[in-house]
């Protein structure tokens, strides 16, 4: 890593961890509005605000870039594999339901991409006032700490820790009934089984230790890019479930702390039809 690199990364960070903390804690204050974004579903008047401000700040600094959000920056089009733009992806307020339900687990979550390929993450769960972000090649980090989850949870099994299953997607609602089976055969063998509703702290909590293991099966490129860069650049584990071998379609993946945890839940779910 050369002094360049290093200066590079440093303003990054700053920059980044200076718009999504100012614009959570100013406006994630404020009072909101709800209104039904589909089927048991929300938006707040707070997650457009939120995407506007970091939208436009981060384009302030970076001109160039190109910029994907969830409620009003639809368009993948930058991330054709063949085109090396910077594209940020942003999920302004990821946990609206917990947020609107004063439930603390909800974040900010934003990944720059080059072409297809994630340089840089950024995680903020400002009501428990933790910042996570991860660099390409180069860590992750909780609150400017390093994270090395493997070193830490080395030795623990699926039946020491906490398994979470990312909320019911609608992004891929046929996986439901694979994810309810999967679900209760999990119920026996891990800790405890737990849907927190954010797919940020999911990420975070599993890239840190807090769980062993997450399992997502979501299609949104918000909901995963942050969080599965945090979680490699961690030292967490991941493998693929094959929808169309389970009767869904796409895909759902397991994040685990360790190889022990991932083979563990692997075997367990490969049996599922």
């Amino acid at each position: 890593m050369n002094e360049s690199s290093v200066i590079h990364d440093k303003e990054l960070i700053d920059i980044v961890k200076k718009i999504i903390t100012s614009s959570a804690d100013e406006l994630l204050t404020e009072s909101f509005t709800i209104k039904e974004k589909g089927k048991q579903d929300i938006v707040t008047n707070l997650d457009f605000e939120m995407e506007r401000r970091i939208k436009k700040e981060l384009l302030y600094y970076f001109p160039e870039d190109g910029f994907i959000g969830e409620e009003e920056n639809h368009d993948l089009g930058n991330l054709k594999t063949k085109n090396k733009m910077r594209t940020w992806i942003l999920d302004p307020i990821d946990g609206t339901l917990n947020f609107t339900q004063g439930h603390p687990f909800f974040g900010v979550q934003i990944a720059l991409m080059i072409g297809t390929e994630p340089y840089f993450s950024m995680i903020y769960l400002p009501k428990i006032n933790e910042l996570y972000y991860a660099i390409s090649g180069k860590g992750a980090y909780i609150n400017d700490q390093s994270i090395h989850v493997v070193k830490e949870t080395k030795g623990q099994q699926l039946k020491d820790v906490i398994v979470t299953f990312g909320d019911f997607s609608k992004s891929n609602p046929s996986s439901r009934s694979y994810q309810l089976k999967a679900i209760e055969a999990l119920v026996e063998k891990a800790m405890r089984v737990r849907i927190q509703g954010a797919s940020s702290v999911d990420f975070a909590f599993t890239s840190v230790g807090k769980n062993g293991c997450h399992i997502i099966f979501s299609k949104n490129i918000w909901e995963l890019a942050p969080g599965l860069m945090l979680a490699k650049e961690s030292g967490c584990v991941t493998c693929k479930i094959s929808g169309e071998k389970h009767g869904f379609s796409g895909e759902g993946i397991i994040i685990a702390q360790n190889l022990s945890i991932l083979s563990e839940v692997s075997i367990l779910l490969e049996d599922i039809k």
